[in-house]
């Protein structure tokens, strides 16, 4: 059985510990393998002493997160210190492991509003073509997801999500959440609200995991926000695309905007990378 393969890009911040402590827990729950990078940004770093001091920097950072891991017993495909644009060279590396997630820690949502996750994270997000899970929590937390959260529009993503949320509090003994947003006063749209959040309490329940729903009225992303803020949400689980193909291309999406936004980690799940993994049905 081929291991999933998980690329861990590290800058030495904290934001940047809490994710490996993250990648490394995923990894011993799904028996995957890590791929740590650094990334030195030759934009900013040009001249060769500049270079060759954040090569050193890098090589330290990456040489840590494999010992991390053998000290956990997790297995390292390749580490690696690349050279150019952290976008660019991410992206790349994406492709040549064949990742399937990308672990980034992200700025938590105290920071600046609209700065949460910061510019190179928030372009992987956009356009990486696998899952990405952004880390925000405290270093000093071991308890990891205890709620997980999966908002759904019955999109084929939104199904793929729920599949992912369903494995994750399986996993990790956690409550597992169903919530859609429906339109106020739209009858119909609340008879397919219920529906969605049955079939993910269906899912739920086949894995032994109790599952509440919830059905909210008003702008998606706010009230999923809202969710999250007072349900004490550790994870959100929320597929990339919506209904409609137009939406991948919105600037703000609804899961872009929880994702840069939301106080917990954010795991968005893209189904472009799902299809691969899991038989899709119908086909």
């Amino acid at each position: 059985m081929v291991k999933f393969q998980f690329l861990l890009p590290v800058d030495g911040s904290d934001y940047s510990r809490v994710a490996i402590k993250h990648a490394i827990r995923m990894a011993e729950m799904y028996n995957a393998e890590i791929s740590p990078v650094y990334v030195v940004d030759t934009r900013v770093y040009k001249d060769e002493e500049s270079v060759e001091e954040q090569t050193a920097i890098g090589q330290a950072l990456v040489d840590d997160v494999r010992n991390q891991c053998r000290d956990r017993g997790v297995s390292i495909l390749e580490t690696a210190v690349l050279f150019g644009s952290p976008y660019n060279e991410i992206i790349r590396e994406q492709k040549k492991i064949d990742a399937s997630l990308v672990i980034l820690g992200a700025c938590g949502a105290e920071r600046v509003e609209g700065e949460t996750i910061g510019s190179t994270a928030e372009r992987v997000l956009r356009g990486a073509r696998c899952h990405i899970l952004l880390v925000r929590d405290k270093l000093e937390n071991d308890q990891f997801y205890r709620n997980v959260l999966i908002p759904s529009d019955g999109s084929i993503d939104a199904e793929y999500a729920a599949t992912f949320a369903a494995s994750i509090a399986h996993r990790y003994g956690s409550g597992l959440m169903a919530c859609s947003m429906i339109r106020i006063g739209s009858r119909k749209d609340m008879l397919e609200a219920q529906r969605i959040t049955d079939d993910v309490v269906a899912l739920g329940r086949s894995k032994g995991i109790e599952t509440e729903t919830l059905i909210w009225e008003g702008k998606p992303a706010v009230e999923i926000l809202k969710v999250i803020d007072t349900k004490s949400i550790d994870l959100v689980v929320i597929g990339y695309t919506g209904k409609g193909m137009v939406s991948r291309w919105i600037l703000g999406s609804v899961s872009e905007k929880v994702a840069r936004t939301a106080p917990c980690s954010v795991f968005v799940v893209k189904s472009a990378r799902a299809e691969r993994v899991y038989t899709v049905k119908g086909a």
